[in-house]
């Protein structure tokens, strides 16, 4: 003993230290370090800082839920980490915070996240003017309103609660302003099942669908995943008379059936009409020759005219064929929308194609001879009807 008292005291003060734990006054103020809980009270949590010097934190400097006690919170032996508010130097003695303690280290994370432009999950509190309030693990962000969803007119009350992934797109510690989007997050989601969805289809693969849009060229029709293919005036119904106001309506669930995809993805063509049975496949067993059919007049052909019998179902009416006297125009028997009864003189059904007569079902008129035995102006013989079949008949598909 008398040897150890002989050395210098600044040497027994450096032996004495080397075998403690770190002072309080090597910490300083902003530090953030790790303590240990010794001691939890219903108002503070009590820490030991080192050689056993133990510091209270008041309640407001805790994180906890008020719904909870504090000891079903924290665990004596726990360690926590803490800021240096003040330190032993400072007026008013050491304060410690785990509050800002996490606020710092979030704000560390939080500032890694912006720069890496990694995503990080919200937790939305309230709305507010403009957008919602959100919490990223106790540090307060604001998600504006046009970057909460790709979807329009969304209601915002309905996130309050919910955790969203979400981008940082603004960021200063300074001012303590973070500004998040869930859009993005939500776009990049969307478009990464968007390309395995549209890969996964298939050309005649038939799927549902709802209609988002009807123009006068055709109708457009989300299949999921807001993407949008068109269904062609041609392809909305077998009728050549229908416009698509006729066929389908803003909002409609429908099946439609996939005929063609673009080499880029961006194109989807669709059809409605062939997720239903072509009426030319029942044609041989509703009509015959020499049956007496009604039809209504849809086109003027000048030679001739388009009788439509039923959806999809066209015949041709040549102008020699509809009265018994000469005519030269169809407009000085018939209208456009006019009823027609006629006769039946051919069906080919591989060119999808009938032919009427109109004066058989009239009643003989009385005429000169001469004219009788006139030759009509129009004459069926020698004529190519093929153009205008193309014009009002849709060829089979396969």
């Amino acid at each position: 003993m008398s040897d150890m008292l002989d050395k210098p005291l600044d040497e027994f003060e450096s032996a004495i230290l080397n075998n403690t734990d770190q002072t309080i006054g090597s910490y300083k103020k902003g530090d953030v370090l790790k303590v240990k809980i010794v001691k939890i009270d219903q108002d503070c949590l009590l820490v030991d800082l080192g050689r056993k010097s133990e510091i209270f934190i008041p309640l407001e400097e805790v994180l906890y839920d008020p719904g909870q006690p504090l000891s079903e919170q924290y665990k004596v032996g726990e360690e926590i980490p803490v800021k240096i508010v003040r330190d032993e130097k400072s007026r008013g003695g050491i304060f410690l915070s785990q509050r800002r303690a996490m606020y710092q280290s979030q704000i560390d994370l939080i500032e890694q996240a912006f720069k890496n432009q990694d995503t990080i999950p919200v937790r939305v509190r309230e709305r507010v003017k403009g957008g919602l309030v959100v919490d990223i693990n106790g540090i307060q962000g604001f998600l504006p309103s046009s970057l909460v969803s790709v979807k329009r007119d969304v209601n915002l009350d309905t996130y309050i609660g919910q955790s969203l992934p979400t981008r940082i797109i603004e960021f200063d510690p300074q001012k303590r302003k973070v500004v998040v989007s869930h859009k993005v997050t939500e776009e990049e989601e969307l478009n990464k099942n968007r390309s395995a969805f549209i890969s996964s289809l298939e050309i005649n693969s038939v799927i549902d669908g709802t209609v988002t849009n009807v123009l006068d060229y055709g109708a457009f029709v989300d299949i999921g995943y807001s993407i949008e293919g068109l269904v062609h005036i041609s392809e909305l119904t077998w009728s050549s008379s229908k416009r698509p106001g006729d066929v389908v309506k803003k909002g409609d669930q429908i099946k439609v059936r996939v005929i063609g995809i673009s080499e880029d993805q961006q194109k989807i063509s669709l059809s409605y009409k062939r997720t239903q049975p072509d009426p030319w496949e029942m044609v041989q067993d509703k009509y015959k020759p020499g049956d007496v059919v009604e039809g209504t007049l849809v086109k003027d052909l000048n030679f001739g005219a388009i009788v439509e019998l039923e959806d999809g179902i066209n015949a041709f009416l040549h102008i020699s064929q509809v009265s018994h006297r000469r005519i030269n125009s169809i407009k000085e028997e018939l209208e456009i929308g006019d009823k027609v009864n006629a006769e039946i003189v051919e069906i080919d059904t591989t060119q999808k194609k009938i032919k009427l007569s109109r004066k058989n079902v009239l009643p003989q008129e009385e005429q000169p001879e001469q004219l009788n035995n006139q030759e009509p102006e129009h004459q069926e013989k020698g004529e190519d009807l093929s153009d205008f079949v193309d014009v009002f008949v849709p060829k089979k598909t396969e």
